[in-house]
């Protein structure tokens, strides 16, 4: 019983003066397993990576596409509903002015491959974040319910609704191909995922995706008064497109299996334009529409009137701000979310148009 009793200090002296050690024994650290090193993250690597594979959709869309490197077919321009596009544009000097003339000056006749690039990928990865950030169960389905659900909703479904032809969006080339290039990517890519979902990198991402979708909102619009100059199709043409994308993914939600987020967090109701970015996306196409009737001599829905179509060509400024404000009003309200309420979060749920 004492020798049981014992500490673990006495045994050791016992078995030391047995054996003739004089000095105490010692675990040889070199014997017991070190743990693994954790591995070191690599956000440049990553940042490379999406680049060379940006680049590397650029360099393939060059070669196959048919209708060049600048400008894509105008799936969303409103320029097939009515007139030629301008021939004569300005010269380009530094970037600013090939962001305004040659991107967003440009989207309003067509559609650019740097704001297609950006649209696509924010719908791929609202995608995946509504999969709780794991690729989407079957690859199959996800294909084609991140485009209809994620990615292009709104387009679709306007087209479905005021137009007499398939879907625009499904019916360019270069879509398929930039959508595809991304669908692959991010669905199998964890550190672009990771990257592109961090707080900063997203808020960017937002910003370039908001630029588009807004620009496409008041194309869609001016298209569906031109085919009838109607007030009431402009009205029903801004609600639907402000509202596909959320009901869609909440339908995708319930068929998937997921939990399903009432209509009430979807978007709460308000009219706080600064907070919600759909609110805001609706009254810029409001905006956009009353400033044509009432603002400019193009008799918009009177007799003998121009278009929608042609008078938003007259007005390429007006239209050119519109989409300023809206990139600046995500930019202020992600600053908000982020440094002014002190949550430190960014926007990242239904709320987006998801266009």
């Amino acid at each position: 019983s004492s020798h049981l009793g014992s500490s673990p200090t006495v045994q050791t002296k016992g078995r030391q003066k047995r054996f003739g050690l004089q000095k105490p024994l010692r675990i040889v650290r070199s014997m017991v397993p070190s743990p693994a090193p954790r591995p070191r993250r690599r956000p440049l690597a990553r940042t490379l990576l999406l680049i060379t594979g940006v680049v590397a959709a650029a360099c393939v869309l060059s070669l196959v596409r048919p209708e060049g490197a600048t400008r894509s077919e105008a799936f969303l321009a409103a320029a097939d509903a009515g007139g030629e596009a301008p021939t004569e544009e300005p010269g380009v000097g530094g970037p600013l002015d090939w962001l305004h003339y040659k991107v967003i000056i440009a989207s309003h006749t067509g559609y650019p491959i740097a704001l297609m690039l950006g649209f696509n990928c924010f719908g791929n990865v609202l995608l995946r974040k509504e999969c709780q950030g794991k690729p989407y169960p079957n690859w199959l389905f996800g294909y084609l319910l991140g485009f209809v659900c994620y990615t292009y909703p709104s387009a679709v479904f306007s087209d479905l609704v005021f137009v007499r032809d398939s879907p625009r969006a499904m019916s360019n080339n270069n879509i398929i191909i930039i959508y595809t290039f991304w669908f692959i990517v991010i669905q199998t890519c964890e550190p672009v995922y990771r990257f592109l979902t961090q707080k900063h990198v997203f808020v960017m991402l937002t910003t370039w995706w908001l630029a588009d979708a807004t620009r496409a909102s008041m194309c869609f619009l001016e298209r569906a008064v031109t085919h009838q100059a109607v007030f009431a199709r402009g009205v029903f043409q801004a609600f639907i497109w402000c509202s596909a994308g959320p009901i869609m993914r909440v339908a995708e939600a319930s068929i998937r299996g997921a939990q399903i987020t009432p209509l009430d967090k979807v978007q709460p109701n308000t009219f706080n334009a600064f907070k919600y970015p759909l609110i805001a996306m609706w009254m810029i196409m409001m905006s956009y529409m009353l400033y044509m009737m009432y603002f400019t001599d193009c008799n918009l829905f009177g007799k003998g009137g121009l278009t929608m179509v042609e008078c938003g060509k007259k007005n390429d400024d007006i239209y050119a701000f519109f989409v300023y404000l809206a990139c600046g009003l995500h930019i202020a309200r992600s600053a908000w979310n982020i440094y002014g309420v002190g949550e430190g979060k960014v926007i990242f749920n239904h709320c987006m148009c998801g266009t």
